[in-house]
């Protein structure tokens, strides 16, 4: 098993982590308040649409968000797949105080290169092309430079949109997370203002 992949039985210990956020990399083109307000033992619970689904079907990961460059951007990143959604939760700290943030799950395996947008985390979980890189539906940090978001996707809705915007022909939920290939990506968030659009921090998925 993938060590950052973490079954049923442990996500509950998971909640009482700290959870920080922040992301980074080279980021994407043009320009939605979304909170987390959920505790992380939501993770566990029925804080998901759908049905809990058993432990086998279970993904999750946790990412830490480390600072790239100058910037001081922390945060963490939690992505679950279950009961025939994803859904994702970030949490920042020392990004731009009373912006909205772009961050997205980008297509490369480390930070050095983060490679172009698969998943942005927008209000929606739009892929690239379906929706903009920057811009209204990425989540507002508050005055004090703190960012909290999720946002949960049908795998089904996800499956048609890979499919039209990534012209595939993915025809099951195993197909798209083989498509998705989770556990080779990475995470960031960037700064409010561009182009460019700088990463702030990095995680690998």
């Amino acid at each position: 098993m993938h060590p950052k992949i973490i079954g049923a039985a442990t996500l509950a210990a998971l909640a009482a982590l700290p959870v920080i956020a922040a992301c980074g990399a080279d980021i994407p083109t043009d320009s939605g308040a979304v909170t987390l307000g959920a505790p992380m033992n939501a993770a566990v619970s029925a804080g998901m649409p759908g049905e809990p689904g058993a432990a086998s079907d279970r993904l999750f990961y946790r990412v830490q968000l480390d600072p790239m460059g100058d910037h001081a951007a922390r945060g963490m990143v939690f992505v679950e797949v279950v009961g025939g959604y994803l859904r994702v939760r970030t949490h920042g700290v020392r990004v731009a105080a009373g912006e909205r943030i772009p961050q997205h799950i980008h297509r490369n395996v480390g930070c050095a290169d983060g490679g172009g947008i698969l998943i942005n985390l927008d209000e929606n979980l739009t892929v690239a092309g379906e929706g903009p890189g920057v811009g209204a539906a990425y989540p507002l940090a508050n005055e004090g430079g703190v960012l909290n978001y999720e946002a949960t996707r049908s795998l089904e809705d996800l499956r048609a949109a890979v499919n039209q915007w990534y012209v595939q022909t993915l025809e099951t939920d195993a197909e798209l997370l083989d498509f998705l290939d989770l556990e080779n990506r990475n995470v960031h968030m960037h700064v409010a203002f561009g182009p460019p659009y700088p990463a702030v921090n990095c995680g690998e998925l």
